[in-house]
C-alpha cells in the first residue's frame, strides 16, 4: 500500500509539473492580446459612444456634406425651426469604414452612429467593437429588400 501511494504521488507531481512546464512556454503564434489589437487600429468606435457632435467631427475629421448641398453639415436657422435640430445626419469616412452619425444639432448630441457595410463581423473588428459592452449596445442595420442580410450595423449609449 505505501509503494502504491508513493507511487501515485510520483505520478500526481509528473503531471503538475509538466503542466506548468506547457503554461511557460512561449507561444509561437501567439494572439496579441484586446490592447495591442486595439492600439493597432486607428479607427476606434467604441471611443466615439457617448461624444457629442463636434466631438465626433474632432476625431473623425470634416463631414462629407458640403454647405452647398440642401442637407449639408449644420442646419440652416430655417431647417433648425423646422426640424427642432433633431435628426441630422453627418457622414464621414474613415479607414475605409463609412460612418453615419445622427445627433440633435440644437444639443449637440448624437443618437447613433452607423457602419455601413455588409460583414458584420469584419465591420466589429474595424471599428473595435465588442457585441457585449457596458457603455453601448450594437445592432444590425437589416436590408429591407433582404431581411436576412445587413446593411451596417448600428452603434447605440446605453
Amino acid at each position: 500500500m505505501p509503494l502504491s501511494r508513493a507511487c501515485l504521488l510520483a505520478l500526481l507531481a509528473l503531471l503538475c509539473g509538466g503542466a506548468a512546464c506547457t503554461r511557460n512556454a512561449p507561444l509561437e503564434n501567439a494572439v496579441p492580446d484586446r490592447t495591442t489589437r486595439a492600439a493597432a487600429r486607428s479607427l476606434n468606435v467604441a471611443a466615439l459612444v457617448g461624444r457629442n457632435i463636434d466631438q465626433v467631427r474632432q476625431r473623425l475629421g470634416p463631414p462629407r456634406e458640403t454647405r452647398q448641398q440642401a442637407a449639408g453639415p449644420e442646419p440652416t436657422p430655417e431647417q433648425l425651426r423646422s426640424t427642432r435640430g433633431e435628426g441630422w445626419i453627418n457622414t464621414f469616412e474613415k479607414d475605409g469604414v463609412t460612418l453615419v452619425v445622427t445627433f440633435n444639432a440644437r444639443t449637440r448630441e448624437v443618437n447613433d452612429l452607423v457602419l455601413v457595410g455588409t460583414n458584420e463581423d469584419e465591420l466589429l473588428r474595424r471599428a473595435n467593437l465588442d457585441f457585449v459592452n457596458d457603455d453601448y449596445l450594437v445592432l444590425p442595420v437589416t436590408n429591407p429588400a433582404e431581411p436576412s442580410k445587413i446593411m451596417g450595423v448600428r452603434v447605440v449609449k446605453r
